[in-house]
């Protein structure tokens, strides 16, 4: 069974490494910088209004991470949880664990108007279980502007 619980400082190290991981397989087609992951703990850490860092775990250990991005959406007609990054260690994978998450946001945010995510063409297998799990592609050409 999956247990579902916020980030805290001692779970520093094995995020940063999860992350990393993440941005180096198929999820993202770009690594970003070490300072990236330390900002987003900080702000996990202060507040859960902007963003929520979940660390997932079993009875043998800590099996991945969850990030969501908390926004308000005027098309959407309310609060969106963007499903941001979603990572389990290679042995976690198929075994259900992901289904679990959804499940647990969507009961963690009853008023939420919109879940949210996206994923690189290539990762076929996250793409299935959106699509299992009733997501459907949002024919939008996003563009992104980074301010360095």
């Amino acid at each position: 069974m999956l247990k579902i619980r916020d980030i805290r400082e001692e779970d520093r190290e094995i995020f940063f490494e999860m992350a990393k991981d993440f941005y180096g397989g198929p999820a993202c087609d770009h690594e970003i910088p070490q300072k990236h992951f330390e900002d987003t703990l900080r702000e996990c850490l202060r507040s859960r209004e902007y963003s929520r860092t979940l660390i997932l775990e079993d009875e043998t250990g800590t099996a991945g991470y969850f990030l969501l991005a908390i926004t308000w959406s005027n098309e959407a007609g309310g609060m969106v949880i963007w499903l941001d990054e979603l990572y389990f260690k290679p042995e976690y994978r198929g075994k259900g664990y992901g289904t679990q998450a959804f499940a647990w946001v969507e009961q963690e945010y009853p008023d939420a108007k919109r879940f949210r995510l996206e994923a690189t063409y290539s990762n076929e297998r996250a793409i299935s279980l959106y699509r299992k799990l009733g997501y459907e592609e949002l024919n939008y050409y996003q563009m992104i502007k980074d301010r360095k």
